[in-house]
């Protein structure tokens, strides 16, 4: 591992990731293995490969690496490495269908974020928003709605173009599902023009399909 930067090839492979090159990502930091790492840096690929995991539908592996992020985060007495892994728990337990456990994981994640608020604030309109999807899941539609509101409140107060995106579109899914359609149309409409704002085109143009499939109908 002579001459590699390796925050570097932890930066290289969260782009890997973020476009989608999932066994790539996962290669780049198994090369790490052998190397010496800093607690941080051991934090960060612990987190990573769990991610990818989840991205991969590889459940029981994520969970686990995700478990152990946790752990090293809580031995680094890094509350920011500790709400991260929580968040990510959260998330693929609700992947796995017990959203009990989802719950109290997003809960778990706001309890301890309480000490890193503003610096958090806009993070919050994530845990929100996740929390509200594991709601619309279990059928607590009114609980859904009342998160997604949050999620949207956080993330426009930030201006958090992405995060008001996810929530519109949460809201949009959520009148779908519960059958108040005169307002899905408008809710995917701005979810389509945050995400632009945000330069998330690839998830504008799904929401987008949403719209052409309403007005098809």
């Amino acid at each position: 591992m002579l001459n590699v930067n390796i925050d570097q090839e932890i930066e290289d492979a969260k782009i890997l990731q973020k476009d989608k090159k999932y066994n790539e990502a996962l290669a780049k930091l198994d090369a790490l293995s052998d190397a010496k790492l800093r607690k941080k840096q051991k934090f960060e690929i612990t987190l990573l490969t769990g991610i990818l995991k989840m991205n991969l539908a590889h459940y029981d592996d994520a969970k686990e690496l995700l478990n152990e992020a946790l752990s090293l985060g809580e031995n680094n007495q890094d509350l920011y490495q500790q709400t991260r892994s929580l968040h990510q728990l959260g998330i693929i337990t609700k992947l796995m269908g017990d959203y009990p456990q989802a719950t109290e994981l997003f809960r778990e994640e706001l309890r301890r974020c309480s000490s890193l608020i503003p610096s958090y604030y806009s993070d919050l309109s994530y845990n929100f928003y996740e929390q509200g999807d594991v709601m619309m899941l279990s059928g607590n539609y009114e609980d859904a709605e009342m998160y997604f509101n949050h999620a949207y409140t956080f993330a426009d107060t930030e201006h958090n173009y992405h995060g008001v995106a996810l929530a519109m579109e949460a809201m949009g899914n959520l009148y779908l599902r519960i059958g108040r359609h005169s307002h899905v149309k408008k809710y995917f409409e701005k979810s389509v023009e945050n995400f632009k704002l945000a330069n998330a085109f690839e998830e504008a143009n799904l929401v987008q399909a949403k719209i052409d499939q309403l007005n098809n109908q």
